[in-house]
């Protein structure tokens, strides 16, 4: 038998409404596959699995939904729990990731930027949090949509809003932008826009001003009542007479975010966007520092740029992703 499309979407978000209650902490590593239907209990199987950015999934069970989209059957949480990888749980956590000009750490950017040297950052590449995210992109929305076909389902990854709590421009760049010798590139919500400009000048750094990071394929919410936000902001400011490695270069960077499958963090940035911004204001063997990051995007760009890159991402669960994707993205990188 073979579900419409209306039919999948029902079954999958009775599954994901299970998986919410059920791992509160660790969702975010979790998926699950299209639904099968089963003859033989004329219910719908539907396999629950790790979610990994470039490793194989692991089969953690499966449920069987009634065509109602009902729970009939479920694996239990704890056994699910048992067979996640050793990362998932806090008992034995990594709290760094150091390789041949690399350093990904868990822990407080910002108090390890007061560490510093001044004018010893030659790029700060960074996404701080917004605090701009609302409810609509986790738990309470129709658990996000299918693709055409009905069968790849994107799934909420956690509340979005846990991680994403405001953090004040001027506190923290208070701290960091003293340390930067060269360039300033931060993403920000495009009400800060601004806020940063004010903040960078306050700080001796000429700024430069806004730049688009422009999205190929935005997320199509509420598109029958307003125009779809195609875009984000990136504010920039440098020290007085900072080279600049571009020429005839526009403002408007136009890339593809990330799909859903492919993402650690909610809020990932494309690595060739984050590339071309190392290549463009960074020179090699510079310093790049993020003291917010996240999926560790900017590290392994300004390493398989040719410059040193530090980072640090003060959630565990959020840097053990990340660690095993700078694993998988920097590790061969170390032996050469």
């Amino acid at each position: 038998m073979n579900a419409t499309t209306e039919r999948k979407l029902a079954l999958r978000a009775a599954v994901n409404e299970w998986i919410g209650g059920s791992f509160p902490e660790h969702r975010m590593l979790l998926s699950h596959d299209a639904p099968v239907y089963e003859p033989q209990a004329d219910a719908w199987s539907v396999k629950l699995t790790t979610k990994r950015n470039g490793v194989p999934a692991v089969h953690l069970g499966s449920l069987l939904v009634a065509h109602d989209a009902s729970i009939i059957e479920a694996p239990v949480p704890a056994n699910v729990l048992a067979r996640l990888p050793d990362h998932a749980t806090p008992e034995t956590p990594r709290d760094a990731v150091i390789g041949d000009w690399y350093a990904f750490h868990c822990g407080d950017g910002i108090e390890a930027a007061a560490a510093m040297p001044d004018r010893s950052i030659d790029l700060l590449l960074t996404d701080p949090p917004y605090g701009i995210s609302k409810r609509y992109t986790c738990e309470t929305q129709v658990p996000r949509r299918l693709r055409n076909d009905g069968s790849d389902f994107i799934m909420p990854k956690g509340h979005f809003g846990d991680w994403d709590e405001a953090i004040d421009p001027h506190a923290w760049t208070s701290v960091v932008l003293p340390k930067v010798a060269g360039w300033a590139v931060t993403f920000c919500a495009q009400a800060q826009i601004g806020t940063y400009c004010d903040i960078f000048t306050e700080h001796g750094l000429v700024a430069v001003g806004p730049m688009v990071w422009q999205k190929t394929n935005p997320v199509p919410f509420n598109h029958k009542y307003k125009p779809v936000n195609a875009w984000e902001a990136v504010v920039v400011g440098k020290r007085p007479s900072t080279p600049f490695n571009g020429e005839m270069v526009h403002n408007v960077f136009v890339h593809k975010s990330p799909s859903p499958q492919q993402r650690i963090h909610p809020t990932q940035k494309p690595l060739p966007l984050v590339a071309e911004f190392v290549d463009l204001f960074s020179e090699p063997n510079g310093l790049v520092f993020d003291p917010f990051a996240g999926s560790a995007t900017t590290v392994i760009a300004a390493r398989q740029h040719g410059r040193r890159g530090i980072g640090y991402e003060l959630d565990p669960m959020l840097f053990a992703l990340a660690a095993e994707r700078v694993d998988a993205e920097l590790g061969k990188m170390s032996l050469l």
